[in-house]
């Protein structure tokens, strides 16, 4: 009797713990779901906002159309996640005022190099590809700016998205033709920056030079 009664309560540990795990499957989906949802929301947005930009501006010069799009750009990617992984272990080294200066530098160099390819849009149509989640918080999307007459190649888009503290979705990284803007851009701070010995005031002073 003694063992139908232990045999009954074992069967009902594992019914729960088996339903339980599903249960927390199920909400470990729907969270991945709810992620890929909005990342492609933010995506969806973006470009329709660029595109609107693109038309808006497509007679100015690009320097012109650059500072335009600044402000699209503030709203849709974490350019504090940015200016960290370009700077590496020397972003703890600068001072408030060299980090500000610093990321209104990336801000103006990664307008140039999305405002390249974006700008296209003004003729050409972007179509979204696919979209998976990356761990809990990454979703990745891809897409393409593609020219229905086929006389403009194909540019392959792959956004790298995750929440910030406040829970909203921002780009991280953009990747063009399988080029990452974070990557790019950290090999070149890098290199003046070890040159220079950590001199944020260095690294300030040629991206100064170069506008």
């Amino acid at each position: 009797m003694k063992n139908s009664y232990n045999d009954l309560n074992f069967k009902k540990v594992l019914y729960i713990t088996f339903f339980t795990f599903l249960f927390f499957q199920f909400l470990t989906f729907k969270s991945y779901s709810d992620n890929v949802k909005n990342g492609e929301i933010i995506v969806k947005q973006m470009v329709a906002d660029a595109k609107k930009h693109a038309l808006k501006t497509i007679k100015l010069s690009p320097k012109e159309r650059s500072l335009k799009i600044e402000n699209l750009i503030k709203r849709f990617i974490n350019l504090d996640f940015m200016a960290r992984a370009t700077t590496g272990s020397f972003w703890k080294k600068a001072t408030n005022s060299q980090k500000e200066e610093y990321k209104n530098a990336l801000l103006k160099q990664i307008s140039n190099t999305i405002e390249e390819h974006l700008n296209t849009l003004s003729t050409l149509v972007y179509k979204p590809l696919k979209s998976e989640a990356r761990g809990k918080k990454l979703v990745y999307v891809k897409g393409v700016i593609k020219d229905n007459s086929k006389k403009v190649p194909d540019v392959n888009l792959l956004w790298k998205l995750a929440k910030d503290k406040r829970g909203n979705f921002l780009v991280l990284d953009l990747e063009i033709e399988g080029i990452s803007l974070v990557s790019s851009h950290k090999a070149e701070t890098m290199a003046i920056l070890r040159k220079n010995k950590g001199d944020f005031n260095a690294l300030l002073n040629t991206f100064t030079k170069s506008e």
